[in-house]
């Protein structure tokens, strides 16, 4: 036993400040332990809570679940017979996609600045190959691909300009690779307002770019403005090079759709970019308009609410119109704005796809009659793009976070119906049988995925 008689008042005073400090230290201990039970108590209750309101009003959302939707996507589940495959990596919507022609590469951008390249021949697999790469200082907003499919060309938002990346390894011997900006190619800023459509002509002379401020630009292989085109509609609503490079088709408020032609001589020298003939017919403004890989069918959609499929494989020059060949109705075209619709035609021509908002609608171009049912609620907002596979088995589309891929059923209706006319005027035995074996495999595949 110590006697505290015994002890100096200077240890006394030490060895009771080190008992209330103990004390004290075990007392909040205690208490916290108390709090974090309590709170955990809360926080269970505060989560039914939070999930009984969130179930029971589905619009509002906790401060947490709002902080972190930026990196949260929708449902991407679209349930058809048609589907083939979702791609899913971006953060932020899709603004455009592209196809390549070697039929190997897909390429999709967004409002997060990224890039994706994808491997078309993943896309009936479960996992799809991709390469993932960030822009820098800039977003894009509209992409195609080089005809030699190792380039890419962009619009980016903040410069409204256009530029030019090369497809390159990372690394020798490396498997992987990144897209490489062209930094010594440099193209004039012509557009007061934001550039809408880009495109390079598959014959490789001359890039191209248009916006709502009614101006076409069309440039060398180096930046340089070759000619700036009034389009002459009013108001452009939408303007596309054809696949193979040969025509400039634009369409806006006038119901009439001109064609222009760059001129080049044989060296390969710009001269001129002409109007050489119109798609006519259309009783309002036309929403769009669209060619095949050969320049021989084009498409126009229109505020009336039809469709027309126009042959234009003519003799322009010698004062040969394009005629309608066929034409149909889709209602939500009626009265619709440009901003609301998409449109696209496949390579050969004989079908072609139509966006509504989040709906799509695909048409055999050889027969008018067949009506496919609506593809609704494709995407969970607008379409922002459509697009086709070189070789017309595939059609992509994109607006939201996802790109929903699906089966061109029309194209091979088309292709029965084309082939079957064809029969009666062939003579030769062994072409007979050859287009009865195509008819019969386009007829089993029907059978497999039409609706």
């Amino acid at each position: 036993m110590i006697d505290i008689d015994e002890v100096s008042l200077p240890v006394l005073i030490a060895g009771f400040v080190g008992f209330v400090t103990v004390m004290g230290g075990f007392i909040i201990y205690v208490a916290k332990q108390e709090k974090k039970g309590e709170q955990e108590e809360i926080d269970v209750v505060m989560d039914e809570v939070t999930e009984t309101v969130i179930s029971e009003e589905p619009g509002k959302k906790s401060k947490h679940q709002r902080k972190n939707d930026q990196w949260k996507t929708k449902d991407p589940s679209f349930s058809h017979a048609w589907n083939v495959s979702v791609l899913k990596g971006h953060t932020k919507d899709v603004t455009d996609i592209a196809f390549a022609s070697d039929g190997k590469k897909f390429v999709s951008i967004s409002g997060d600045r990224t890039v994706f390249l994808w491997d078309v021949r993943d896309f009936e697999n479960k996992e799809h190959k991709s390469v993932r790469q960030t822009l820098d200082y800039d977003t894009p907003t509209r992409v195609v691909f080089a005809p030699d499919c190792k380039s890419v060309v962009f619009s980016v938002k903040r410069d409204n300009n256009i530029c030019v990346y090369r497809l390159v390894k990372k690394a020798e011997g490396s498997g992987s690779h990144h897209f490489a900006h062209i930094e010594n190619l440099q193209f004039e800023r012509v557009h007061q307002v934001d550039i809408q459509n880009i495109g390079i002509a598959g014959n490789a002379k001359y890039l191209m770019s248009a916006a709502l401020d009614n101006k076409i630009c069309l440039y060398d292989l180096h930046g340089h403005l070759l000619k700036s085109i009034d389009a002459k509609v009013s108001s452009l609503h939408d303007c596309r090079l054809s696949p193979d490079g040969r025509f400039i088709i634009a369409s806006g408020f006038t119901p009439d759709v001109f064609v222009f032609e760059p001129v080049f001589s044989r060296d390969g020298v710009f001269q001129s970019a002409k109007k050489v003939f119109a798609l006519s017919g259309q009783q309002s403004g036309v929403l769009g308009a669209a060619f095949n890989a050969t320049s021989t069918r084009a498409v126009t959609i229109s505020r009336d609410g039809k469709w027309r499929i126009f042959d234009t494989d003519i003799r322009y020059e010698a004062g040969q119109d394009a005629k309608i060949i066929r034409e149909g109705s889709w209602e939500p075209l009626r009265g619709a704005t440009s901003e609301k619709v998409k449109l696209e035609m496949s390579p050969s021509g004989d079908s072609f796809a139509v966006s509504f908002t989040t709906d799509l609608k695909v048409f055999s171009s050889e027969d008018e009659t067949k009506d496919y049912p609506e593809l609704k609620y494709i995407c969970s907002t607008t379409i922002s793009s459509i697009a086709y596979s070189s070789d017309g088995k595939y059609i992509a589309t994109c607006g939201d976070k996802y790109v929903r891929i699906i089966r061109n059923v029309p194209e091979w209706h088309s292709r029965v119906v084309k082939l079957t006319r064809e029969l009666p005027e062939t003579t030769q035995e062994g072409a007979r049988r050859r287009i009865k074996e195509q008819i019969e495999e386009a007829q089993q595949l029907l059978k497999q995925f039409d609706i």
